[in-house]
């Protein structure tokens, strides 16, 4: 068993054989619970939801809506199109 201690911005220090032990990265992500007054920490993997083809094919999209749109100056033009198209 290990001591460690909770810092000012609430941080806590890994002791080196429990990451060794578990085979933990820097930036790793954690669940953060408490069972029974003991914390619980849960290394967790987020997947991505996108592939890296579909992000290229969605700012494919964007770029072809964006020489679409149509440009408005900020203020009484920009108020006219708002309560044209979306009022």
């Amino acid at each position: 068993m290990t001591i460690t201690k909770l810092k000012a911005k609430n941080q806590i220090t890994l002791p080196n054989a429990i990451v060794k032990r578990l085979n933990l990265k820097p930036q790793e992500l954690f669940v953060v619970d408490i069972e029974n007054n003991y914390i619980k920490l849960i290394p967790v993997e987020l997947k991505p939801r996108y592939t890296t083809k579909q992000l290229k094919a969605i700012d494919d999209i964007v770029e072809r809506e964006k020489k679409k749109a149509k440009k408005v100056t900020a203020g009484k033009e920009f108020l006219k199109y708002i309560k044209k198209n979306f009022a």
